[in-house]
Order: structure tokens, then C-alpha cells, then sequence
């Protein structure tokens, strides 16, 4: 069976070419002239056609050309899916922010519980110490609290504004009689103050003051301070502040004092009062000091 050539597509320039072979087949043989004259002007007519075909395309393209806007992507639309959130995401993520809030909150609760225990022990612990060394040494101890005015720098009052406590002693060395700082100051923690709201059978404005002449302390040179103080004499009772109340009581709570007013950063109760709150008793005659439960 007789193979067809396979069919090839004339190009201008394969016509081009089609029609110089045929006029080099005229020029070799003269004796054909008559009929290679007719393809010839064939050619001539092609080769007019295909030019101004040609020149009316390259027209038409410049006339109508645009920019042509490339359509994304299949794995650039994917890509761009990806990057966002479905509303269904979104409403898991806000369900486990709520879950981790409800699982996270209590063990917030217990971790300020925790810093109001951990401050009125290390209290109990400063009055108990207080009271033996005044037994111990026979000279009168004194439980300190230093405040400070409007004033005073930041860091001081973060440091030191009803928030801090120290033991001091009569020095016997000294003539007249003075006083000398026998601990470290002790800071409670972060949000923890000492209560400071007049009327309050629980405030430290209930002890004894000093304006800076018994103790000797300046943390800022801007403010003098303003010490409340509980003395131990020689036998362990409490000596000041005189009677009554017949018991000296203290409390802290979460919380800070601005000037002396309280600022209760947690619930309050029906009288108004911080609920989150605890507080020591030290009785007058012994000297002895109890957490109130």
C-alpha cells in the first residue's frame, strides 16, 4: 500500500524557497521558458499575497494589542488558601484560648493566694524574731514599716510605701540612747501591701509614728520618710502603741496604697473590705504573735 508524504505546512519562508528552486529550474532549462514564465509570475503573486497578508496581521496586532493579565496558579492559588483562616479555624483557636483562660485562671488565683500566705508567714516570722531578741539582748526591739509622701520617686515607693519591714534596737553603746537597724529590710511580693485605711482595727495607722528621729533612713533624698513602729520592751510585751486596742493587729492585702489610701486590686467584700486579705494578731502582754484564720 502506497505510503502518503506526510503533509508539511508551507511557510513564507519554505514558499520562498518552493519558488527560487523553480526559477533556477527555468534558468537551466531554457526550453521550458513558456511554462516557467506562467509559475514564475505565479510566484511574483504568492510571494504579494503573503507580504501584504503579513504586513495586515502585524497591523492588526498593533492596533489591538494589550497587556494581558496572567491568570494565577494552580499552586499559587493553594499557596494564597493556605495563608488565611476558614471561619471554622478561627472558632477552634478562640476555644482553646478559652480553655487555656479557665485552666489558667485558678492556678493564677492559687499563685496570689500563695504570695499573701507567703508574706503574712514571713511577718509572723519578723514578730516572732522581734520579740525574741528583746528577751534575748534586754533592750527594747522595735517592728518597723517606713511610708513615704507624694514626692518620692517611683522606686521607692515600689520598693518600700507600706510594703516593707525591718528590725531595730536600742544601741546601749550610745548616749542618749538610739536606735540601730539590726535586719535587712523585707519587701513583700509584687501586689502585696500592708493595710493602711484610717479606722480600720487592722491598719498599721494604728501604731506608734516616728518622723525619722529614731530611725535613721533615707532611701530617697527628695522625701523623708515616716515610720510605724511596734516596741518590744525588755520582757517581750508590746509597749507601743499604748493601750488600747489590748491586742496590735496587722493585715495585708492585694493591693497598694496611694498616699494613704487603699487601692484593692481584687474582689471586695460587703463592707467594701478586700476579700482577699490575712491577718496577725500580737497580744500585748506576752508579746506573742498568731495568723488570724
Amino acid at each position: 500500500m502506497e505510503q502518503r508524504e506526510p503533509h508539511r505546512a508551507f511557510t513564507l519562508p519554505k514558499l520562498r524557497d518552493r519558488f527560487a528552486y523553480t526559477e533556477l529550474s527555468v534558468r537551466a532549462f531554457p526550453r521550458h521558458a513558456a511554462a516557467s514564465r506562467t509559475v514564475v509570475a505565479l510566484r511574483e503573486g504568492w510571494l504579494a499575497k503573503a507580504d501584504a497578508f503579513r504586513s495586515s496581521v502585524s497591523s492588526f496586532r498593533s492596533r489591538h494589542s494589550s497587556p494581558v493579565t496572567r491568570l494565577p496558579s494552580r499552586s499559587q492559588t493553594k499557596a494564597g488558601h493556605s495563608a488565611a483562616f476558614t471561619l471554622l479555624e478561627l472558632f477552634v483557636v478562640i476555644a482553646i484560648i478559652a480553655i487555656l483562660l479557665v485552666a489558667v485562671g485558678p492556678a493564677f488565683n492559687l499563685t496570689k493566694s500563695a504570695g499573701r500566705r507567703g508574706a503574712v508567714n514571713n511577718l509572723l516570722g519578723t514578730i516572732e524574731q522581734a520579740h525574741a531578741e528583746a528577751i534575748k539582748s534586754g533592750q527594747a526591739t522595735y517592728l518597723v514599716f517606713p511610708t513615704f509622701a507624694s514626692g518620692t520617686s517611683q522606686a521607692t515607693l515600689d520598693r518600700y510605701n507600706y510594703k516593707s519591714f525591718a528590725i531595730w534596737e536600742d544601741d546601749p553603746t550610745s548616749s542618749p540612747t538610739s536606735q540601730k537597724q539590726l535586719t535587712k529590710w523585707q519587701t513583700l511580693p509584687t501586689g502585696i501591701s500592708i493595710r493602711a485605711k484610717a479606722g480600720s482595727p487592722e491598719s498599721i495607722v494604728n501604731l506608734a509614728t516616728d518622723s525619722a528621729s529614731m530611725f535613721k533612713f533615707t532611701s530617697d533624698s527628695n522625701a523623708t520618710p515616716m515610720f510605724y513602729y511596734v516596741k518590744f520592751n525588755a520582757s517581750g510585751e508590746v509597749e507601743a502603741p499604748p493601750s488600747p486596742p489590748s491586742n496590735v493587729t496587722l493585715a495585708v492585702f492585694e493591693g497598694y496604697v496611694n498616699g494613704e489610701t487603699e487601692v484593692i486590686t481584687s474582689t471586695k467584700d460587703a463592707g467594701g473590705e478586700p476579700a482577699a486579705r490575712e491577718s496577725i494578731t500580737i497580744a500585748r502582754l506576752t508579746g506573742r504573735a498568731q495568723r488570724n484564720q
